[in-house]
């Protein structure tokens, strides 16, 4: 039998007393007379918490600008890994006067272009030499291009490389290699700057110029080799691919113009690949070489810029060439050496990247500060109570200040 607690035999008194049924205890959740009933679980008379009413809500949290928002999503994308990257190469080449190494290769890409040119006159000479007639048809075509104040200075000069087309290649020959031999070595230094920890170079492994002119002199042979193994097997497999069409009978379809043209540009694309692997892997040096597959990556990158590059070059030259007689002379000159620049700050910018990769040469003063998380700040408009109260107390003291100065 269970006993009753004192709370139990208080309750079950009262019963008697306020009506209650005698002998039977009285629930405390249970109104006595007179007294109103309990809502929502809380004991009768209690006051309701604060917001915590039925058909009262918590306030809405304020929405950030778009200014804001703006901040927040720039935030998240600059703490994103590959964007980090990005920053850390901008930053890279930046610091290692990427600009201004581009500018010395730009001056000696262009200083190349006239021994070569004096290489293909040299051999045109020895061509028109013995065709009297092509030689007067392209001293015709000279004369209608140009005006004759230009026209006569280029008709003497064929005449000059037909008269002596061995002396002009010679020339040519010894003037393109020592314009390729400085192409290489700005080239090398500018790779390395960009590539090794430290902007200085340690003197000690500093190579004499002898020793550097032979190194460069290899490197322009190989990269040479490079490019022709390139130009070989992108012509190969343009005609590869239309030779195997004509084999099965579909050379004259229409439809299969485009796909040969994406067949040669992929071929060109995979050859070019070839040749900037070989300047990320050669031109650093083992003590400096990167990770194969950020070297791979960057291979892939600056391919595909430079084939881009080329395409533009060849869709707006001969657009530009004749708009008028002035521009045929200068535009070509002018198109070429904006060419010969983007391109040196390509190579340069991707070996800023590539340098700049996971596994690659570590920085003395350490990696780039980590970009914060972005964090949202949400400020709550003052209230009508606060501001009142606000301006009360600024009145009461403004009040005081002035009756005391009285």
């Amino acid at each position: 039998m269970a006993v009753p607690t004192s709370s139990t035999a208080d309750a079950q008194a009262r019963g008697g007393v306020f009506g209650g049924v005698p002998g039977r205890p009285v629930s405390l959740a249970t109104p006595l007379p007179g007294q109103p009933a309990a809502r929502n679980g809380q004991p009768a008379g209690a006051e309701p918490a604060a917001g915590g009413g039925t058909g009262s809500k918590a306030p809405a949290a304020a929405k950030p600008t778009l200014v804001g928002r703006m901040v927040l999503r720039g935030k998240r994308i600059a703490s994103r890994k590959a964007v980090k990257h990005l920053i850390r190469a901008i930053t890279r080449y930046g610091d290692r006067l990427g600009s201004q190494f581009a500018g010395a290769m730009t001056y000696f890409s262009f200083l190349s272009l006239v021994p070569i040119l004096m290489v293909a006159f040299a051999v045109g000479g020895i061509v028109l030499r013995n065709n009297q007639e092509l030689l007067t048809q392209l001293k015709d075509e000279v004369a209608k291009l140009l005006t004759a104040g230009l026209a006569d200075p280029i008709t003497g000069l064929i005449d000059s490389v037909v008269a002596n087309p061995l002396g002009i290649g010679i020339t040519g020959l010894l003037i393109a290699l020592y314009s390729g031999i400085g192409w290489m070595g700005n080239l090398r230094k500018a790779t390395r700057a960009i590539w090794r920890p430290e902007f200085e170079e340690d003197k000690a492994t500093v190579d004499n110029i002898v020793i550097a002119t032979l190194k460069d002199l290899g490197s322009l042979v190989g990269l040479g080799v490079a490019i022709v193994a390139s130009l070989g097997l992108s012509t190969f497999g343009s005609k590869f691919a239309t030779q195997v069409l004509d084999w099965l009978g579909l050379g004259e379809r229409q439809w299969l113009g485009p796909v040969i043209t994406i067949i040669t540009l992929l071929i060109a694309m995979a050859a070019d690949v070839l040749i900037f692997l070989w300047v990320y892997t050669v031109l650093p040096g083992k003590e400096l070489r990167s990770p194969f597959k950020a070297r791979l990556r960057g291979s892939i990158l600056a391919a595909i810029a430079f084939e881009i590059l080329k395409y533009a070059l060849i869709v707006l030259l001969p657009g530009v060439a004749t708009t008028s007689k002035t521009a045929a002379v200068f535009g070509p000159v002018i198109a070429l050496l904006f060419f010969f620049n983007l391109v040196a700050q390509l190579v340069l910018f991707i070996a800023a990247w590539i340098a700049t990769a996971d596994g690659g040469p570590e920085l003395a003063d350490g990696p780039l500060p980590e970009v914060p998380e972005a964090t949202l700040l949400v400020r709550k408009d003052p209230s009508t109570t606060r501001t009142a109260a606000l301006l009360g107390v600024g009145a009461a003291v403004g009040w005081g200040v002035g009756r005391r100065r009285r």
